[in-house]
């Protein structure tokens, strides 16, 4: 018999394993692959993410929208509907949280991010480049610190006989940054402003970079000054980068919590509300007074007017052709 023939005859009459050193397939398939199948299997993996995102994101802003037209209480719920919104606005604590994050947002926009383009510009200099790594992480380290440990920090140095005191008594100036209504807000701004400049530097250095050489070199040819190098050259090719800076600045200072909640000796936030924001006022609606419905309806005021302010900006830079 040819050697083929007793191969033939081998598989015909004989066993029907898989050579040696290789396995079934469908031994080595999961349960789930063959519960769901191949098309559901990609599903599967990201299944996880979706589960999250309803129950932490979806179910609860759902809820917080229901529970503004709603008086709740552990034992009886009832549906007011707009009464808490007008409760909230007619309240002189959240019409002063308003007001007073209008001056933030204008006030921290212009203060944050003219002192992180200086400093940007400045270690874009091509003598300060070599540098700019070891400045970067310096810059960068105080975002790493938590909102709660800055305002501790920045209420022993802005307190009575704090640093700063110290430092002002020596000229003969003596400012109460935490006992003042004058002052509650600077106070607040500085703290936030030691935090979040660095993070904008770092920021705008990318951007920075992002600028080919030959633009500038091209310039210094033509004789331009540095200051116009800057305004015809660096500004507009920056425009998006200022743009995403100033918009997630906006963002987060009208969120801002930490800094007005700890500055002060209460909550208050500051002498006579003057450095409360809407935070604030909704922290201290829904976890000191628990009165959950109206804290839903300013948490939804609030969310309108961020939307509205950031609508807002992108159209304003669209039409000044910031943006395409």
């Amino acid at each position: 018999m040819a050697k083929s023939d007793q191969v033939f005859h081998t598989t015909q009459v004989g066993d029907f394993s898989p050579p040696p050193g290789k396995r079934s397939v469908r031994a080595h398939t999961s349960w789930w692959q063959i519960l769901l199948g191949p098309k559901g299997v990609p599903y599967f993996f990201i299944a996880p993410f979706f589960i999250l995102f309803l129950g932490f994101w979806v179910f609860p802003a759902t809820w917080s929208l229901i529970l503004s037209f709603q008086h709740w209480s552990a034992t009886k719920t009832v549906w007011v509907g707009t009464s808490n919104y007008l409760y909230v606005l007619g309240l002189p604590a959240v019409r002063q949280a308003f007001a007073n994050v209008i001056w933030y947002v204008i006030v921290n926009n212009v203060f944050q991010i003219v002192i992180a383009l200086a400093l940007a510009l400045f270690l874009d200099i091509r003598s300060m480049r070599r540098w700019s790594g070891i400045f970067r992480i310096a810059f960068f380290m105080p975002n790493i610190v938590s909102g709660v440990t800055v305002a501790i920090l920045f209420s022993i140095i802005l307190g009575t006989n704090g640093v700063m005191d110290h430092i002002l008594s020596t000229v003969n100036i003596h400012i109460s940054w935490l006992q003042s209504p004058e002052w509650s807000k600077p106070a607040v701004i500085l703290a936030g402003g030691w935090r979040w400049i660095g993070y904008w530097v770092v920021m705008l250095m990318a951007g920075l970079q992002g600028i080919p050489d030959e633009y500038y070199e091209a310039a210094i040819l033509d004789g331009v000054t540095f200051w116009q190098r800057v305004r015809y050259i660096t500004l507009p090719l920056l425009r998006p980068v200022l743009l995403f800076v100033i918009i997630i600045n906006t963002m987060g200072t009208m969120n801002i919590f930490e800094e007005p909640l700890l500055l002060f000796s209460s909550s208050s936030g500051g002498p006579l509300n003057s450095a409360t924001t809407p935070v604030l006022e909704l922290y201290k609606l829904g976890f000191l007074n628990f009165d959950l419905g109206s804290a839903a309806a300013l948490g939804w005021l609030l969310s309108i007017l961020i939307i509205a302010v950031s609508v807002a900006q992108f159209a304003l830079a669209q039409r000044r052709d910031w943006i395409e």
